[in-house]
């Protein structure tokens, strides 16, 4: 009784000619769809295969150093926190009368860099809510974007 090798668990790459098949596939139809005037971009999926996406498809980057919020709703919590802050320094700008014309200046100052945040957070949770239910609809994977992409 032989058994199949084990794949080593480890965080490095390992060669794999089969996956580099399947990659050259992938990356021949990617350029067939550019060539017809389609956006795609080439990731990789959660699984590690690589896929070609529509832009729409894709939804907002979570890679990158440090932490990060990776999901729709999350940014659109943030965003929530964003706007609630935004409101609450507004309203003491416009009610207080103790801060100095140079102060309140500055007020008004963090309270449109506040509202710029809370737009930008809700803007990209909404970009994922969209592209999260494209993906279902279409039956598309997820993509990975926390890892570079090493193409063949």
């Amino acid at each position: 009784m032989s058994e199949a090798p084990r794949k080593p668990k480890s965080m490095f790459r390992y060669y794999d000619p089969e996956r580099d098949k399947r990659d050259k596939a992938v990356i021949l139809a990617h350029d067939e769809a550019m060539t017809r005037g389609e956006a795609r971009c080439l990731v990789r999926t959660v699984d590690g295969e690589l896929f070609s996406y529509k832009k729409e498809e894709i939804g907002f980057v979570t890679g990158g150093p440090g932490p990060k919020i990776a999901s729709g709703p999350g940014m659109l919590v943030g965003g929530t926190l964003f706007w609630l802050a935004t409101l609450a320094l507004g309203i003491f700008a416009f009610i207080d009368q103790g801060p100095t014309p140079g102060e309140r200046t500055g007020m008004y100052f963090v309270t449109a860099f506040l509202a710029a945040g809370g737009w930008y957070f809700m803007h990209l949770g909404l970009a994922e809510h969209r592209a999260r239910k494209l993906r279902k609809a279409r039956g598309v994977p997820k993509p990975s974007l926390q890892a570079p992409l090493h193409l063949p």
